[in-house]
C-alpha cells in the first residue's frame, strides 16, 4: 500500500503546465504535471547522469517531457524513457487530488 503524504498548498496547476516541488525531508525533487486534467508525479531530474537538469523546466508536448539538456525524452505517465541519452526511467508516484489539496504517494 502507498503512503500518502499531503504537500503544503500549490496554486492550482493548468492542463499542460510542470511545476517543480522539493521534499526537504526526503531530499527528492518531483515534478507535477497536469495532462487532459489528470494530475502525474515524476522524478524532476533527468536520469541521464550528466549535470542535474531539472525536467520541470524541459518541453512538455502530450505525455512526452523533453530534458532541455540533454534531449531526453519521457512518457509523463509512467516514467518510461523514450529516446536517450538517458538510459534509466523516471520513478513516478500516485497523486491524489481532493477539494484542491494534493497528497503524493511515496
Amino acid at each position: 500500500m502507498t503512503d500518502l503524504r499531503a504537500l503544503e498548498p500549490l496554486a492550482p496547476i493548468a492542463d499542460g503546465v510542470v511545476v517543480p516541488y522539493y521534499l526537504g525531508d526526503r531530499k527528492l525533487r518531483i515534478a507535477l504535471a497536469r495532462i487532459d486534467g489528470r494530475l502525474y508525479s515524476f522524478d524532476d531530474l533527468c536520469t541521464c547522469g550528466g549535470d542535474p537538469c531539472p525536467l520541470s523546466s524541459g518541453l512538455l508536448t502530450g505525455r512526452t517531457i523533453m530534458c532541455q539538456c540533454h534531449g531526453s525524452r519521457f512518457d509523463v505517465t509512467s516514467g518510461a524513457v523514450l529516446n536517450g541519452p538517458a538510459s534509466r526511467p523516471l520513478s513516478s508516484y500516485e497523486v491524489q487530488e481532493l477539494d484542491g489539496n494534493l497528497a503524493i504517494g511515496l
